[in-house]
């Protein structure tokens, strides 16, 4: 605010060229003072190395500014002097960027924390240039400089000898805490900007002295009572642009003397007496103590300036922060005679500084509640906070966890991991989490899941990282040994994530694919599926993530897998949803079948040759119902060649009704040849001959073929099919042969009933389990009970003239079809005969 003051009077007066300089050093000095505080707060080598180098800007600039006020001021000083500081300080400012880090160390090596006035503050270690000795000339022949001209002044009896006085103290003051600190004689941080700050106050103290002691000219000569209110109206308005209030204290008579702005900024009425206990009435009172022994210790020194920051009561009842910055000047006995200051609110700042501990506090409350250890760091990498949960797991101090102290935790065998992981999401400013060891305040050491996330300010810059640490250490000993279970199972055992990915598999595995355990994990399981089955299994993966259970994989279908070297394999896969923290995993069990399969077939190949050798066995039970066979499709040929001649003896013959009998007998014939045939082919070790059959197709024939009899025997037929009653794979003569069986049974057993009773319903269709079932139902008495197993045993018959072969024929041929059949009473009288035959599939009519 001085600096802004006299800045503002060489405005107003261009030939104050003092007062210029006096701004340029005052801010100047205040951006050393900037400058020597992040000194104290730097963290690393660079940090502190950084801000050396750039604090010799200010330093050249106060400098210079102080050789121009010495010439200008108080004119005195050689110019030669003064150009020689000027000269060798502007060299090494230039050094000073010629070298890294800086002038006045070669290599900083580390940066530590020592204790000063209640804080930590940081100072450097490292090897000293030899070429700050360039900039230490110039401080030297600054020495030479203001000593030069404190003499001339002296020799002159200038008023100001105690101003350049003080100048030289400075001087000298602030050069020795320089060479003293920097070429490490004494260990504390530089505090030059404090002697710098003086060197201002006594720069300014001279310069508003000249303004006082005009005001105080003005009044007691009382020459030009105009000129005295254009200069305290100049004076207002240099404190009302600074936003300062100006006093100046008559210590022997108790008079103040203040400016406007000071009054609006005390609460004092503008014609209100002022005096020093008039002032410590407004201040507040846990202030007020402190006020009188800072007074009083001014008073019983020799002199100098002084700070304060206290509290006001203003007359609204408001509280407000005021700053004091004032010296005090002795009388020719060493005595207290006047003090001058400036006044200035502090308020919003006070405020602000306030509202920043509150957040921080309020911060570090909740991080330390927390039940996860919470860790912050900074741009450059180091870490400047860790919460009460940290530091109670690793049993350190936080001095000890700060910057890269932490890391000493971590066990060294996941160091190298963890450093990669941090380095390269912090470059990258991503999130990122990772595993890790990290060692307790037992010494034992514990996993820990680490998540990072990057911090931002409003406007974007980074600020850092914050993340939180979970102890997951009895997840990793589950995890260990729901490996060591699968590890031990005899199945091939793979655990796949949602993206199809493995993310374990365990050596059984290996060996039945052929794959290195290494190279199996993180490969995408469709690797494992034959190519002619890739396109559908992404599509079998989404449903069962979309209804995931415990099942077989494939029902109904043949699986395969492909080893490393492209072979194929028959194999069984059970498939068992995991959930975890991470999502949605899938295990699956492997079983290579190639041995089953194999022996299955070898006991299909045993069991046809058995089959065959049985049906020769029963060629004379055969022989048996062959009569009953062919006697169906013999008796409708005779019926439909007696039907013709009739015809033909009654003169009524049309050549229509005549064809249609013949291609009937021709029809009856050929099925009696094929059942002739499908008998042969029974005893014969032959193929059989399958076909894709539509039981709908099946059932027409039916009709057309049993359509005679029921007329005959005054049986009402009826059938109902689905629309999609499915398609079978048969033989399709011997499947014909069945229904005919059950439906000539069914005529046979309603022959008792009432005509208008008997009734015969053909149902087919799908069960929805992928099997075609046909039933034939009839309305007739029903068949004994407990006779139901018995009713398919050979040459079993509840008929007189049955040979007791049919059903046991039929079912033999339904299970060859690998289906079943079986019947029943029904509840409201007569039986029912079922047929189920396995629903044929696409793939099968392909491989067909």
């Amino acid at each position: 605010m001085l600096a802004l003051m006299h800045l503002v009077v060489w405005w107003k007066d261009r030939t104050a060229r003092a007062n210029l300089v006096f701004s340029v050093m005052a801010i100047a000095a205040a951006a050393f003072a900037v400058l020597e505080l992040a000194l104290m707060r730097a963290e690393t080598p660079e940090q502190f190395g950084l801000a050396i180098r750039w604090m010799h800007v200010p330093a050249w600039v106060i400098i210079v500014s102080l050789v121009g006020f010495v010439r200008l001021y108080l004119r005195a000083g050689r110019r030669w002097l003064a150009w020689a500081v000027v000269g060798v300080r502007t060299l090494s400012l230039i050094f000073n960027f010629g070298f890294s880090p800086n002038i006045n160390y070669r290599e900083i090596t580390a940066v530590r924390h020592i204790p000063f006035l209640g804080e930590s503050v940081s100072v450097a270690e490292g090897v000293a240039n030899p070429w700050m000795l360039v900039a230490q000339l110039s401080l030297l022949l600054l020495v030479v400089f203001v000593t030069d001209a404190a003499i001339t002044v002296w020799r002159r009896g200038d008023r100001r000898q105690g101003l350049v006085l003080s100048i030289v103290f400075f001087v000298l003051a602030a050069t020795a805490d320089a060479v003293l600190i920097t070429w490490g004689i004494i260990s504390m941080p530089l505090t030059a900007s404090l002697f710098y700050q003086g060197i201002v106050a006594a720069m300014g103290y001279g310069l508003s002295y000249d303004l006082f002691r005009a005001a105080q000219l003005a009044k007691q000569f009382q020459a030009s009572e105009a000129a005295l209110h254009e200069s305290e109206e100049r004076i207002n308005l240099v404190s009302n642009v600074a936003n300062l209030g100006l006093w100046v204290w008559d210590i022997r008579n108790d008079e103040l003397w203040v400016t406007e702005k000071w009054r609006r900024l005390l609460g004092f009425a503008e014609s209100e007496p002022v005096s020093f206990d008039r002032v410590l009435q407004v201040v507040h009172p846990e202030d007020r103590e402190r006020m009188k022994q800072l007074v009083q210790h001014a008073f019983e020194g020799s002199g100098g300036e002084y700070e304060n920051e206290y509290r006001i009561t203003r007359p609204d009842g408001s509280t407000r922060w005021i700053a004091g910055h004032g010296s005090v000047e002795l009388d020719e006995r060493g005595k207290p005679a006047f003090a001058r200051g400036v006044s200035r609110d502090i308020t919003l700042r006070k405020q602000a500084e306030e509202a920043l501990r509150e957040s921080e506090a309020r911060f570090r409350t909740v991080a330390d509640a927390a039940p996860v250890l919470i860790w912050m760091s900074g741009p450059d990498k180091l870490c400047t906070f860790f919460n009460k949960g940290w530091l109670d797991f690793t049993g350190r101090m936080v001095e000890q966890e700060l910057g890269n102290g932490w890391a000493e935790g971590v066990h060294r065998e996941d160091f190298d991991r963890c450093l990669d992981v941090y380095v390269n999401s912090f470059d990258a400013r991503q999130p990122f989490t990772m595993e890790y060891r990290l060692r307790r305040n037992d010494g034992e050491y514990r996993w820990v899941l680490d998540t990072g996330t990057p911090r931002f300010a409003d406007d974007g810059t980074f600020l850092g990282y914050i993340g939180s640490c979970i102890d997951i250490t009895e997840r990793k000993r589950a995890e260990e040994k729901f490996r060591l279970v699968l590890d031990a199972a005899p199945n091939a055992m793979i655990m796949v994530d949602s993206a199809g990915v493995i993310s374990f598999a365990n050596a059984p595995a290996a060996t039945v694919f052929g794959y290195p355990l290494s190279e199996l994990i993180g490969c995408h399981v469709e690797t494992l599926i034959p190519e002619r089955f890739r396109d559908r299994h992404s599509g079998y993966r989404k449903g069962f993530h979309s209804q995931p259970s415990s099942r077989a994989m494939g029902a109904g279908r043949d699986l395969f897998g492909r080893r490393k070297d492209g072979s194929e394999f028959p194999v069984e896969v059970g498939l068992n949803p995991i959930r975890t923290a991470q999502g949605l995993f899938v295990l699956a069990s492997v079983i290579d079948i190639t041995a089953r399969k194999q022996a299955e077939l070898e006991h299909q190949r045993q069991n046809m040759e058995l089959a065959r050798v049985g049906r020769v066995a029963v060629m004379g039970e055969l022989a048996a119902s062959l009569a009953h066979e062919v006697n169906n499709p013999i008796g409708a040929m005779v019926a439909n060649a007696s039907a013709g001649q009739r015809l033909i003896t009654a003169g009524k013959v049309k050549i229509g009704e005549l064809n249609d009998l013949l291609a009937d007998i021709a029809a009856d014939g050929r099925r009696a040849g094929e059942i002739v045939q499908s008998i042969r082919n029974m005893v014969r070790k032959g193929k059989e001959h399958h076909a894709l059959i539509q039981i709908e197709g099946i059932i027409h024939d039916l009709l057309r073929i049993v359509h005679a009899e029921a007329v005959e025997r005054d049986v009402t037929v009826s059938a109902e099919v689905d629309s999609d009653g499915g398609r079978v794979w048969a033989d399709r003569v011997q499947l014909l042969q069945v229904f005919l069986n059950l439906t000539l049974n069914a005529f046979e057993a309603m022959s008792a009933m009432r005509p208008d009773a008997r009734r015969l319903v053909i149902h087919a269709g799908s069960n929805g389990n992928g099997e075609i079932v046909v039933s034939v139902r009839d309305s007739g008495p029903g068949f004994p009970e407990g006779l139901v197993e018995q009713l398919f045993e050979p040459f079993f018959s509840t008929k007189a003239e049955g040979t007791g072969m049919g059903l046991a024929i039929s079912r033999s041929i339904i299970e060859a079809h690998g289906g079943t059949l079986s019947g029943e009473n029904c509840d409201n009288g007569g039986a029912c005969f079922t047929v189920c035959l396995p629903q044929a599939k696409e793939d099968n009519s392909k491989a067909a």
